[in-house]
């Protein structure tokens, strides 16, 4: 197992996220449809431990005065440093 300090970026998968369809197919409105489907994602370790605190890199900003809002803890042996 790889030692994971606070910062140090990290990836792992999330299983069942809801992203756009892949083909890209649509309601009758024209709404593209939701699928759910396992996705990689990046991340900074915000707190260690057997539940490791990660803040994802996604590109989303957070509430103001709330940096944790968007914050997932996970196990720590999923979790694959970059």
């Amino acid at each position: 197992m790889v030692n994971l300090e606070i910062g140090d970026k990290v990836s792992w998968i999330e299983p069942m996220m809801v992203v756009p369809h892949p083909e890209g197919k649509t309601d009758s409105d024209g709404v593209v449809l939701p699928v759910l489907r396992d996705t990689k994602r990046t991340g900074i370790i915000v707190d260690g431990g057997q539940f490791a605190v990660v803040r994802p890199i996604d590109g989303s900003t957070p509430p103001t005065r709330m940096p944790n809002y968007y914050d997932k803890s996970i196990k720590s042996d999923k979790l694959t440093k970059l």
